[in-house]
């Protein structure tokens, strides 16, 4: 196998999004689409589980030993040859909506597009979460010139803009912006901010704003692959309208509560000890307060039974992981988090005489963790508090339940 030069390497939460995405099989960039691409690591016209991985892992290693594409292209060639994928084939579309293609992997062209479209991506999503760790003393973004010698007039029309880290433009306008988008952000300080737009306008060089220009209307684009239809902003390349890194945070939620629910409870505490430990969920609690996201913090049938819950698995506020996370007179640090799914599955309920609500203890290690876990009003559970216990509290605790059902525990 080629060795791959070593240089710097790219930064951990680079490294961890190109590792962690799953492969999902793909005869068209249009079959991963929008979010889901945030989270699955694709490449157009593979099918096959075993050569998407090789993609993957090779991508990733030359990535983690500070290469470059020149430095992956022949590692790659040489896993093409040794799965039976040198030179062009013809790929049959698995869902059977279009006719086989001809495709050829080995082409230079074909290696730089796929190459570049998941390091970009991950470059985007490691620098969107360093930024929400470091907003407080760099709170803005500054969107810098492309480095192309041939850059889209439409992307130049941004150069200057300067907005908050958290400003919904950054939702769909994080570079990059398009297929080879060469454009970038810088994480400036309020200072500089304040420097860069009391420069007097000049029409030799960059003019600063915090307003985003606009550069006309957005345009209907439909997804020939699902039939989807989105609306996209002049300038973008439909792949590209998103932020990989905010994407990546938010859509490891949606849908999780219903596969959760689904799944064997111990199988399920697994997962959400495996997505407590996740970087992109880690920053979850930095996110701006609204829209209100909600972290799955375990899953409880015993808990649902006893609260008429719709769903055995119960959420906790980002909001409330933010604050104790900043709470100094119980502090928590966010490993220690991992032990919410354990309590809530494992831990012992306790009625403290709340009709909406129980407490449950759990002992893990040297510590006894309590979670308290209310019903909403729509029906769902929820976590109001989670923290460690001395052994006089969950003693105490105990004997006030044993005092409800009249008789000492």
């Amino acid at each position: 196998m080629a060795e791959v030069k070593r240089g710097f390497g790219p930064p951990p939460e680079v490294m961890q999004y190109l590792q962690d995405r799953g492969f999902k099989p793909a005869f068209s960039y249009q079959d991963v689409w929008g979010e889901e691409y945030a989270h699955a690591f694709s490449v157009a016209k593979v099918t096959e589980l075993e050569l998407g991985k090789a993609f993957q892992d090779s991508i990733a290693k030359v990535r983690a030993a500070g290469g470059a594409e020149e430095d992956w292209r022949p590692l790659m060639l040489a896993e093409l040859q040794r799965l039976g994928w040198w030179g062009p084939r013809l790929v049959a579309d698995p869902t059977g909506r279009e006719p086989a293609a001809m495709v050829d992997f080995t082409s230079a062209r074909r290696l730089r597009t796929i190459w570049w479209g998941n390091t970009a991506s991950a470059r985007a999503a490691g620098q969107w979460q360093r930024a929400q760790r470091s907003k407080r003393g760099l709170p803005y973004f500054l969107y810098m010139r492309t480095t192309s010698v041939e850059p889209r007039q439409q992307h130049l029309v941004w150069v200057g803009v300067i907005l908050p880290v958290d400003d919904p433009f950054w939702d769909t306008h994080f570079p990059p912006n398009g297929w080879h988008c060469s454009c970038w952000l810088r994480q400036i300080s309020r200072r500089e901010s304040e420097r860069l737009l009391a420069q007097e306008p000049d029409p030799d060089t960059i003019g600063y704003t915090t307003e985003a220009p606009e550069i006309g209307p957005p345009r209907e684009f439909r997804n020939r692959r699902t039939g989807e239809v989105t609306e996209v902003p002049a300038g973008i390349d439909p792949a590209w309208a998103q932020n990989p890194g905010k994407t990546r945070a938010t859509t490891l939620l949606q849908n999780l509560e219903t596969r959760l629910g689904e799944a064997p409870e111990t199988v399920a505490t697994e997962k959400l000890q495996e997505l407590w430990r996740d970087p992109f969920i880690r920053v979850a609690p930095l996110l701006p307060k609204t829209p209100t996201v909600y972290l799955p913090a375990g899953v409880s049938k015993p808990l649902q039974e006893l609260l008429g819950a719709r769903s055995p698995v119960a959420g906790i506020t980002a909001a409330a992981v933010a604050n104790k996370l900043r709470d100094h007179a119980d502090h928590l640090d966010q490993d220690e988090f991992a032990n919410l799914p354990e309590t809530l599955a494992t831990g012992r309920i306790v009625n403290e005489g709340r009709p909406k609500a129980r407490s449950v203890i759990a002992s893990i290690g040297a510590a006894i963790w309590k979670a308290v876990v209310l019903i909403s009003d729509n029906g769902f559970l929820r976590v109001n508090t989670f923290h460690r216990i001395r052994e006089e509290e969950r003693d105490r605790l105990l004997r006030k339940e044993g005092r409800l059902k009249g008789k000492e525990p």
